[in-house]
């Protein structure tokens, strides 16, 4: 059978419009990578990204929920750098070390001083018997110590005037331990409070748990961390509160360059203990835009209407 000729005139032609097509894509393809590899040159290179390799965020991504959750929050009006707050009384935990000493060198009382908080919330005055002090204040514990020793003492001191009574007659020798007026009352300090943490994760160069002093600044963990890694976003980090469940969560935007370049606190806010920063990866894309100021540098709506300012 033969084929017709317009046939094979319409092949060469469709033939030849795929070609030019496919010509046209990978100029235009060229084009884009220039104008990239262009923008990379005359903005300066600061991510993998931005030297042309591909970056995946990997396991450092940031939940769409919570970008949407970070971008809605805004500045609040809680404690930051210069406006600090002083934080409310610690709560013992299992781990933390206290000293418990008498208040008077000459009193009777007898204890082992450096008292590292048990698994089970206790700690162990020997003679004077166990007492559970988790969840309480340094204030709080000593007025249980010091009703625990009191009692313990003055029983002591009874009996010693009943036996010392007894051996003589009723004619009492005087015995500072039998002294009415002994102070029986300790002092209880905190001294190392291992249970109070703060949490620096993500794109840093170390991530992990951080002890907390208690003046402690978002800027702060990320220097004690080591820094943003070379993989992060410094336009998207935050600060997560931990909350209690049905509580709303508080997820609040750090707007990183406006708090290290501007010297603007509005977003390096007192730690809290528990709190966690999250610096997530950049991606590919994001790295692209970022390096090409497209949509401009922002963290979020907030800081972008501080940059106008």
């Amino acid at each position: 059978m033969k084929i017709p000729k317009a046939f094979h005139r319409h092949t060469r032609v469709a033939a030849n419009s795929i070609s030019h097509l496919r010509n046209r894509s990978a100029g235009i393809l060229g084009s884009i990578g220039m104008t990239i590899m262009l923008g990379w040159c005359v903005t300066g290179c600061r991510t993998a990204a931005s030297l042309g390799l591909p970056v995946d965020s990997g396991s450092n991504s940031m939940l769409s929920s919570v970008a949407e959750m970070r971008q809605k929050a805004g500045h609040q009006p809680i404690p930051t750098e210069l406006a600090k707050a002083a934080l409310p009384a610690h709560r013992v935990e299992a781990g933390d070390v206290l000293v418990i000493e008498p208040n008077d060198f000459n009193s009777p009382v007898r204890l082992q001083s450096d008292q590292t908080v048990q698994q089970d919330g206790t700690i162990d005055l020997g003679a004077y018997g166990r007492v559970a002090v988790a969840g309480r204040s340094t204030r709080e514990i000593q007025q249980e110590v010091e009703s625990l020793v009191t009692g313990v003492e003055i029983a002591k001191r009874d009996s010693l005037i009943g036996l010392a009574s007894h051996r003589t007659g009723g004619t009492n020798q005087h015995d500072p331990a039998l002294d009415p007026q002994v102070d029986y009352g300790v002092n209880v300090r905190l001294v190392n409070q291992d249970s109070t943490l703060y949490y620096v994760m993500g794109e840093v160069n170390a991530p992990g748990s951080y002890p907390m002093v208690g003046n402690e600044t978002v800027l702060d963990a990320i220097i004690a961390a080591g820094g943003l890694s070379d993989r992060s976003n410094d336009h998207k980090i935050i600060l997560v509160r931990p909350k209690q469940a049905g509580e709303p969560r508080m997820i609040l935007p750090v707007c990183y360059q406006q708090v290290l370049q501007l010297g603007d606190v509005s977003t390096n806010y007192q730690l809290l203990p528990g709190d966690r920063i999250y610096v997530p990866a950049i991606s590919f894309a994001e790295d692209v835009r970022q390096s090409l100021r497209i949509g401009g540098e922002k963290s979020c709506p907030y800081c972008k209407e501080y940059s106008k300012r």
